[in-house]
């Protein structure tokens, strides 16, 4: 149930808080005031998209905020202990905070969860019927869902079973696809790939091998340039008239002479005698590095032939060796795959018979289930259109069975209506009127919602195509839901409002720099006043606040 709604720089809104009570609450208000932007909240709440529109002008964020009473055998209880969220008193309350750019964050009782975990706990809540979804029912494709739907906790699990065995029967069909396709052109693509696989395998490629080869290239093609400078600079600690090692020794003796004088020189004169003898080491090593060294034409000529033969392959595939490697072992596996692929194919016919077999098994399951079903819940429909002013009205669940199996069965249900006495069972959308389309969601609601025990129901435009004695039908119909659900329902019909428990009126008002959206709690002489408005249209007069107070009051006893 939900108690309360705190909406802040919300599209319309600057600031509104409401309380709901359980029963029957309803939003009243002249056209574009706002109404069904409180349906929109809702929405928002409850994991719908978020856009950059929502906030104010002039705002950084849009903040909706709700509080909802959880039945202590909700199954929602589970799902939110999993996610390390405990309900205080019963209650959680849910935050969706929406910024200028569009992005989003949700919150129960100030964890961060994700919107697809929001979408999920919202069947748990809310149950909103628009007009997108009251067109949906003209749609016949939906009807088997809305069937599945009315059949209740005995279908479930079994369309649970059902699906996930199809999900097996699509991916092992497309996965059956694949290799036959695969098969048929088997004898070019294994040539292709053992061709691919002798060719990378004869350039015999090593990981790391280039680099390497490369090193000792670039040293080979310079020999004798390094030679040149190695000599040259070991020559510095070698020359006889003015060598390195020379001018350090007479460094060595100026610091012998004095070093008795101070600990501190003789550190200096030790650093020295290391230097020294380090000296010496080095230009013996520059000598026998540039001794050892000899050009060797055969090992060169060899590493340029490598090196090309590498980069040759690596052009000719656009590929690094350590790809190239890669390339070739996948290439194997496909090779193998391909020789043994009539085993596989077979394998998989087999999987695929064995899902079949299981997948009629439970498709004739559902249908047995939807076919018990069809009967009592098309006279179930068939009595709530009557006490919504269709008295005349026939509804029929058609069933046919497909050969095909579809995500959910091989069943084809159609939903067949006639309005009038004489007048031959057709499909919804070839002769129903906007207000028979409302009527006859109210009336699948009504049955689903027995079945689902969603705590709260909310109903925008219910009342389209509809007024007078029928409109005064759907408001006694959606006071009995509010006698087991919470109900929330949007209306410019005064024969519904005046049905309500709780009544908010919401209007549009400006001071001069701005214009925003304000919703009021009716107390009983404002609900009256109201209730008038909405009968004359235009102004109100003594007798249509007579004529409002009878119904207020009437609805009252």
């Amino acid at each position: 149930m939900l108690l309360n709604l705190s909406i802040l720089n919300f599209i319309i809104f600057e600031k509104i808080f409401l309380d709901f009570t359980d029963g029957f609450n309803v939003f009243t208000g002249e056209t574009g005031a706002g109404k069904s932007m409180i349906i929109d909240s809702l929405n928002l709440l409850l994991g719908g998209k978020s856009n950059k529109g929502f906030v104010r002008k002039d705002c950084d964020k849009a903040t909706v905020q709700g509080s909802f009473y959880i039945e202590e055998n909700s199954p929602l209880l589970a799902l939110l202990a999993e996610q390390g969220i405990e309900t205080e008193d019963g209650t959680i309350i849910i935050t969706r905070d929406v910024m200028d750019n569009g992005r989003s964050t949700a919150r129960i009782n100030d964890i961060l969860i994700n919107i697809s975990f929001l979408k999920k706990i919202s069947r748990y809540l809310l149950d909103i019927h628009g007009q997108y979804e009251q067109q949906s029912i003209l749609d016949s494709s939906e009807h088997i869902q809305i069937l599945d739907k009315m059949c209740g906790i005995e279908m479930n699990g079994l369309l649970s079973d059902y699906q996930s065995l199809y999900r097996d029967y699509v991916g092992l069909k497309n996965e059956l696809a694949a290799l036959e396709k695969s098969n048929r052109d088997k004898t070019a693509r294994m040539d292709f790939l053992e061709f691919q696989i002798n060719e990378i395998n004869s350039a015999r490629l090593k990981a790391g091998e280039e680099s390497t080869l490369f090193e000792e290239y670039n040293i080979l093609s310079n020999l004798n340039d390094i030679k040149s400078n190695v000599f040259q600079a070991a020559e510095y600690f070698t020359d006889d008239n003015r060598s390195i090692t020379d001018m350090l020794s007479e460094a060595l003796k100026a610091i012998k002479r004095v070093s008795h004088f101070d600990e501190k020189l003789r550190g200096f004169e030790s650093a020295m005698e290391l230097i020294i003898d380090s000296s010496q080491e080095l230009s013996f090593d520059l000598i026998d590095y540039a001794n050892d060294r000899d050009l060797d034409d055969e090992r060169l000529s060899f590493l340029e032939q490598r090196l090309e033969a590498i980069n040759h392959i690596k052009r000719k595939y656009n590929m690094e060796v350590e790809d190239l490697l890669i390339h070739r072992d996948k290439a194997v596996s496909e090779l193998d795959l391909l020789k043994n692929i009539d085993m596989r194919i077979n394998r998989l016919k087999d999987s695929l018979k064995s899902v079949i077999v299981r997948m009629e098994s439970l498709s004739d399951k559902l249908h047995d289930i939807r076919k018990s079903k069809a009967t009592i819940i098309a006279q179930e429909i068939e009595n709530q259109l009557h006490s919504l002013n269709m008295k005349e009205a026939r509804f029929q669940i058609s069933m046919t069975k497909m050969e095909a199996f579809t995500e959910l069965g091989r069943d084809n249900v159609l939903f067949m209506i006639s309005t009038n006495p004489g007048m031959d069972l057709m499909p919804l959308d070839k002769i129903l009127s906007g207000g028979e389309v409302s009527r006859i969601m109210l009336a699948i609601k009504s049955i689903i919602n027995e079945i689902d025990d969603i705590p709260t129901m909310i109903f925008d435009e219910i009342d389209t195509g509809i007024s007078g004695k029928t409109a005064h039908m759907v408001g006694e119909k959606i006071k009995r839901i509010s006698a087991t659900h919470q109900v929330i329902c949007v209306t410019h019909s005064p024969q519904i409002a005046s049905a309500a428990h709780t009544h908010f009126v919401i209007e549009k008002l400006t001071d001069g720099q701005s214009t925003y959206s304000s919703v009021t709690r009716l107390d009983h002489q404002d609900r009256i006043r109201e209730v008038a408005r909405l009968l004359s249209s235009l102004d109100i007069t003594e007798i249509s606040l007579k004529n409002a107070e009878e119904m207020v009051k009437s609805n009252e006893r």
